[in-house]
């Protein structure tokens, strides 16, 4: 098992996030107070159809191996911090 952080900065096209990791992995993700609103979805996510992000909570999603997990804002950028466990 392995623990990665990183802050990843979301832009105006789906950008990715997190990718699962070999046995599956939690991810962690938090969006500051400020700043611009954050979708997440899979690479085809937008503005439009994403799942908002609400601001300075945290939030976790299981992913297996082969998901990817996207961020979209609407204009300019965002940065969310990013905490992965588990997996190999």
């Amino acid at each position: 098992m392995s623990l990665n952080g990183s802050v990843v900065t979301v832009g105006t096209s789906a950008t990715v996030i997190a990718t699962g990791k070999v046995g599956a992995s939690w991810v962690y993700i938090h969006a500051p107070i400020g700043g611009n609103t954050v979708f997440i979805g899979p690479s085809t996510v937008t503005a439009a159809n994403g799942l908002e992000l609400p601001k300075d909570e945290l939030h976790q999603f299981w992913l297996a191996e082969t998901d990817v997990l996207y961020g979209i804002v609407a204009t300019s950028t965002q940065p969310v911090m990013v905490m992965q466990s588990g997996g190999r």
